[in-house]
């Protein structure tokens, strides 16, 4: 299944602690989205966030065709208020890497 990475900069005038629950928040709401099987955030280091969200293919995202939950769309501009993206990645497992690969021989 595909892990979805976003990594989030505290802005310099918000809280720490406001910044983590924000983000525990986003977590909650992208695992109340069909297809999402977890979403979990790690501190990088004291400025900077990372939010992984394992989902089946398609499920989430950008370009899933998904429409994210309104818990989930307030959730990101609450984030977005405390922190700004960074970078937003998705990471394809080995076998849907070796799959994607097929498809583009056939």
């Amino acid at each position: 299944m595909p892990l979805h990475v976003a990594k989030y900069e505290r802005r310099d005038s918000a809280d720490r602690n406001q910044l983590g629950i924000a983000a525990l928040e986003a977590c909650r709401a992208a695992r109340e989205n069909p297809g999402v099987v977890s979403s979990l955030y790690y501190w990088i280091n004291t400025d900077e966030i990372a939010i992984i969200t394992d989902a089946e293919p398609g499920a989430w995202g950008q370009g899933s065709g998904n429409a994210p939950t309104t818990r989930s769309i307030k959730a990101l501009f609450t984030l977005a208020d405390l922190a700004k993206n960074t970078s937003s990645e998705t990471w394809v497992d080995a076998r849907g890497g070796s799959e994607t690969y097929k498809v583009s021989e056939s």
